[in-house]
């Protein structure tokens, strides 16, 4: 299977005024099943997202908030459209009016712990031409080829290479294009749940039962939840457990990992939609206290040119995805580790490209 972009027009209009930079236009030719059960607490998933989100609804505080971006942690890697040099990947997908974002979380608990590896993964991608924003999630136990190590889970390249390694990872298994990262670890996620009010989601009684054995486990004194069907407010603690499930089936039917990453985009969803009720206050609290959770090479000036339009963010369409997805999925043992092997590669880079790029891609 090839594929690449189709000659449209549009793909060549300059879009300087609504993104950071422009770049050189480059070419190149569902949930189920079980993954396996490991005893290791998941986290959930990066919020980089809300970096683009808050900014837009300072109005006029823009120069106060520029001064509270401080707290972010400015991390720059190399050009990434240059860490990929095998002939099979060198032509990597991309599209003038998209931004493709990955986000790292890590369950880090501490400046001390440098080793530790991603348990979440996504792809989010600003797509300016077709008003939307789309969230793919990588499967942390995808086994595929890291550069200059032995074949391994997709989460270890960000332990064996930090964000540099890991984005070159993806970009060479799945031939697109990544501009930009953000990550963040866990600590940010509570607080910013924390700041914001908390939120409401629907849980299964058996949800709610694994939530409270999380908050006894944690010794959290965040009280425990009614163990029965119901909508119930989540402060940070307990959104956290529920996105960190994985041995819960989900009232769809998902279980394990697919539960999972289920649940990292519902919960990442209904923040995006109580971001947009926030008060500037906090908004400012958020930026503030977050920001020193968060590793990201964006720097403060484009995260208010970001900014500018990220009121017209708020109104696109949200989409997500997962890969790999269920007809191209095939769990195995190698080397005593249960993983999850992508039986064809080309359908999965064209999935991928086809849903961020869409009609550009044939």
């Amino acid at each position: 299977m090839s594929f690449n972009f189709k000659k449209k027009g549009n793909q060549n209009k300059d879009y300087n005024d609504r993104y950071i930079y422009s770049y050189k236009e480059k070419t190149s030719g569902g949930e189920n099943a079980s993954t396996k059960k490991s005893n290791k607490k998941n986290w959930l998933c990066s919020l980089g997202i809300i970096i683009f989100l808050i900014i837009g609804l300072v109005g006029g505080a823009m120069l106060y908030v520029y001064n509270k971006l401080d707290s972010i942690n400015y991390k720059p890697v190399e050009d990434t459209a240059e860490l990929t040099s095998d002939s099979d990947n060198s032509g990597l997908l991309q599209e003038k009016m998209v931004l493709n974002v990955a986000l790292f979380g890590i369950d880090r608990r501490s400046e001390a712990e440098t080793k530790s590896r991603s348990d979440s993964s996504l792809i989010l991608s600003i797509d300016s031409r077709r008003k939307k924003i789309k969230l793919t999630s990588l499967m942390r136990d995808i086994w595929t080829d890291i550069p200059g190590y032995k074949p391994n889970r997709l989460n270890v390249a960000i332990a064996h290479g930090g964000e540099k390694l890991a984005i070159q990872t993806i970009q060479k298994t799945f031939g697109i294009k990544i501009d930009r990262y953000a990550t963040v670890d866990f600590e940010s996620f509570k607080e910013i749940v924390d700041i914001i009010g908390g939120i409401d989601l629907s849980l299964s009684a058996k949800e709610a039962k694994y939530i409270n054995g999380d908050l006894i486990y944690y010794k959290s004194a965040s009280p425990l939840l009614p163990i029965e069907d119901g909508t119930y407010h989540l402060d940070g603690d307990k959104t956290l457990s529920y996105a960190r499930a994985r041995k819960v089936q989900t009232p769809e039917g998902l279980h394990d990992d697919f539960a999972r990453t289920f649940r990292q985009r519902r919960v990442l969803s209904t923040i995006m939609n109580k971001m947009k009720k926030c008060s500037l206050p906090q908004v400012l609290e958020v930026i503030e206290k977050a920001g020193p959770y968060i590793n990201a090479n964006f720097k403060k000036s484009e995260i208010m040119s970001l900014g500018k339009n990220s009121l017209e963010y708020l109104d696109y369409t949200f989409e997500d995805f997962r890969l790999p997805t269920n007809d191209n999925t095939k769990e195995a043992n190698i080397q005593g580790m249960s993983v999850i092997v992508i039986p064809d590669m080309k359908k999965a880079r064209y999935d991928l490209a086809k849903f961020i790029y869409e009609d550009s891609i044939q």
